[in-house]
């Protein structure tokens, strides 16, 4: 649905990719061809055992030996997390050296979280800032995958706090944010990093951590100095998004900064606008408590109180109706929230409706005045209401039907007997014989 959510699919898939069998060593028909050696395959299958292999009799140097993912035997020592072999092994392999997804043996490390196999590679001269084919870092991975003693170390041998990913623009710090990495994030900012940095879509670290409801996160964030109303993923800022998954704790810690509480999203939402829609009262009661202005409109005409009447929720409407909100306003369909509200069968809110006085004879595109709309969805219970409130019996919709066409259409005895025995019907009739 948001653009963060297909990268981090994308990151997490990378990430399995380097979890599982995907970097296993040469097959046994692989480790038979006549362009490998074939003692080969039996080195990696002593490093994937934890056991260090003894090269006496081996027809290629150690260095160039390499398995079907392009590894060297350092390479996955350091994946497989066998600290001893690395050690024994750092002097005769090329500590940069890569696999075929740009991997060296410190990437392989930081992202499964062996410190000391980490801080063995730094000692033996791997570059610190050296990124795979997507531009992460050893920083971004180990943050990703939340490793806290990796980061230690990274952080120690001074790894850019700041970097960020070459395709999707996220920081370590936006990444461990929006993981909900509470651990890493302190860690992070005492090393510098810049709490206002955004990611390609103009999220911040604190956007995305709002997003996801860290509460302790969004609190560190603020603390040290997060900008309040940036705006970054559909135009979406740390409040609104916050509001969208109903995060009521994060929502208080961003309300209690004073922030725009007006700001709109691409679709021209506020934070009101999103809590009335998905039918959140308590913080619907924070935003209004804050300021929010109760009459704004989305893109698409939709009032905010329309937006509560969709939802269903009676105790909001009742609420934004109490803050004046406009009880004729008009969506893009010509519909008032009346109409909504008998389109939807929501007789409660019906009623908080009718008490506000609204003007019954509003047509929607269809030329259809509440009492219409009530007829055709053959509703006798507000239709009896409606003409008791005094609407018109004589409005016609865009095809020339009145009430009682569409009540003899419907064949509906009650709903005929309601409009006959009213006495606007009985002076049209008189109307006609004089």
């Amino acid at each position: 649905m948001y653009e963060d959510s297909f990268r981090y699919e994308k990151m997490e898939q990378r990430s399995i990719h380097r979890d599982h069998g995907d970097l296993h060593f040469f097959s046994n028909e692989e480790s038979s061809s006549s362009n490998i050696p074939s003692n080969v395959y039996e080195y990696f299958q002593l490093v994937e055992d934890g056991k260090f292999p003894f090269f006496n009799n081996t027809q290629v140097h150690v260095s160039a030996m390499k398995n079907s993912a392009g590894e060297t035997l350092l390479n996955a020592a350091a994946r497989l997390g066998h600290h001893e072999i690395v050690e024994r092994l750092v002097g005769d392999i090329d500590v940069e050296e890569t696999d075929y997804d740009g991997w060296t043996a410190l990437l392989n490390a930081s992202h499964h979280g062996f410190a000391d196999i980490v801080r063995t590679l730094l000692n033996a001269g791997a570059s610190i800032e050296n990124p795979d084919l997507m531009g992460w870092t050893s920083l971004m991975w180990a943050c990703y995958k939340n490793r806290p003693e990796v980061v230690d170390v990274l952080i120690e041998f001074k790894a850019h706090v700041n970097i960020v990913g070459e395709e999707d623009g996220l920081t370590p710090l936006i990444i461990a944010s929006g993981r909900g990495f509470v651990e890493l994030v302190p860690k992070l900012l005492e090393a510098g990093a810049q709490v206002n940095t955004s990611d390609k879509f103009g999220s911040t670290a604190l956007i995305w951590a709002a997003r996801k409801g860290h509460l302790q996160i969004v609190q560190y964030l603020l603390n040290s100095g997060a900008e309040l109303d940036a705006v970054g993923m559909q135009a979406s800022s740390a409040l609104m998004l916050a509001t969208r998954g109903n995060y009521i704790p994060v929502v208080e810690a961003l309300l209690a900064r004073e922030p725009n509480v007006n700001i709109v999203d691409y679709n021209g939402l506020s934070a009101l606008g999103i809590a009335a829609r998905e039918g959140y009262t308590e913080i619907a009661a924070s935003l209004l408590q804050s300021g929010a202005f109760v009459n704004t409109v989305d893109r698409f005409g939709n009032s905010i109180l329309a937006n509560a009447v969709r939802s269903g929720n009676i105790n909001l409407v009742r609420m934004l109706l109490e803050r004046h909100a406009d009880v004729n306003a008009k969506d893009s369909e010509g519909r008032t929230p009346l109409h909504l509200a008998i389109d939807k069968n929501y007789s409660d809110i019906v009623l908080a409706l009718l008490e506000k006085k609204p003007n019954l004879e509003l047509k929607n595109r269809d030329g259809d005045t509440a009492l219409l709309r009530a007829i055709k969805n053959r509703d006798v219970q507000v239709s009896q209401l409606l003409v008791s409130m005094g609407a018109k019996l004589s409005t016609t919709d865009n095809a020339g039907d009145n009430a009682l066409h569409l009540a003899l259409r419907a064949r509906s005895r009650r709903l005929t007997q309601i409009l006959l025995v009213n006495p606007q019907i009985q002076n049209c009739f008189i109307d006609l014989i004089n």
